[in-house]
């Protein structure tokens, strides 16, 4: 079954190391699966991804993953700063507020 993803958090990671590591981008080329273990990615996720994800390739260069960061890291932060937290009102037969 391959339909799990990462969290937000393990992907901000990935992309952090992949855009600075030189060793990491090193391991993660040659086994994916074990550099995803080695961010604390869970196993039962690593085994459930795409296997296209966990092939081994030569990675683009970090200023690709520089950006991708950026654009995930903004967007997390656009999302809190739009979301209007309710503020409900609640009488229970005494006075309103």
């Amino acid at each position: 079954m391959a339909d799990s993803s990462l969290s937000r958090e393990h992907s901000l990671a990935l992309l952090q190391k992949l855009a600075t590591d030189d060793g990491f981008r090193s391991r993660f080329e040659q086994k994916p699966a074990a550099a995803l273990a080695e961010l604390g990615v869970p196993h039962e996720t690593i085994v459930n991804l795409n296997a296209q994800c966990l092939s081994a390739r030569t990675l683009t260069g970090k200023e690709a993953f520089t950006a991708a960061h950026q654009e995930l890291r903004e967007a997390g932060a656009e999302s809190c700063v739009q979301m209007i937290i309710p503020n409900p009102s609640l009488n229970f037969g005494g006075t309103r507020s």
